[in-house]
C-alpha cells in the first residue's frame, strides 16, 4: 500500500460522516369557516383540549381594507352562536365579527391592541382575533356545522357577490 492510498484510507476512517434521522410530531389542525367569513381552529394542546382559536378569513380582511381598530371581548364572557364577539374598524367601514359557535372566551390576541393590521397581513396565523373554550358536544359538530376550507373556496366560487364580511 503507497503513503497516499494509506492517508486517503486513513482519512476515510477518521472522517466518516454519520447520518442522524429527526422524527418530529406534526399535527395539522384544519380550520372550519361561517359564512360571515370567520373562522375556527381546533388548538393542538394537550391541557386544554377543547380551546379553538377563532379570526376572520383572508377574504374578509381584503374586503375590510386596511384594518385601523379592532374591539375585543374580555376574558371570561361567555357568547352563543351568531353573537357579536368583535367589531373591526377599517379605513371603509365598521364590520362585526360573529361567534362561529357556543363558547367561552379564554384569550385575546393582545398584539391587536398596538398592531391592528397583523390582521390585514396574517389573518390566519398573528392575526387571530380571540380563543375560546368550547365543549365536547361543540367540538364534534364542528365538521358538520361550518365549512372545511375546500368547501369555503368553494362557497366564495359560487358567491362573487359575498365581497363584504
Amino acid at each position: 500500500m503507497s503513503a497516499l492510498s494509506f492517508l486517503l484510507f486513513r482519512r476515510t476512517l477518521q472522517f466518516q460522516p454519520i447520518r442522524q434521522i429527526h422524527l418530529t410530531k406534526c399535527i395539522y389542525q384544519e380550520r372550519y369557516f361561517t359564512q360571515k367569513h370567520e373562522w375556527i381552529q381546533l388548538l393542538d394542546t394537550s391541557k386544554k383540549p377543547n380551546e379553538v382559536r377563532i379570526g376572520i378569513s383572508d377574504h374578509a380582511q381584503r374586503a375590510l381594507g386596511d384594518v385601523v381598530y379592532c374591539e375585543l371581548p374580555s376574558v371570561g364572557t361567555k357568547l352563543k352562536r351568531d353573537d357579536t364577539f368583535a367589531t373591526l374598524e377599517s379605513v371603509k367601514a365598521v364590520s362585526d365579527c360573529y361567534m362561529p359557535i357556543d363558547g367561552e372566551i379564554s384569550k385575546i390576541n393582545e398584539k391587536l391592541q398596538n398592531e391592528s393590521d397583523l390582521i390585514n397581513k396574517s389573518p390566519y396565523e398573528n392575526g387571530w382575533l380571540v380563543q375560546a373554550m368550547i365543549d365536547e358536544k361543540e367540538k364534534k359538530n364542528l365538521s358538520s356545522t361550518l365549512m372545511t376550507e375546500k368547501q369555503y373556496e368553494k362557497f366564495l366560487e359560487t358567491n362573487k357577490e359575498a365581497g363584504d364580511h
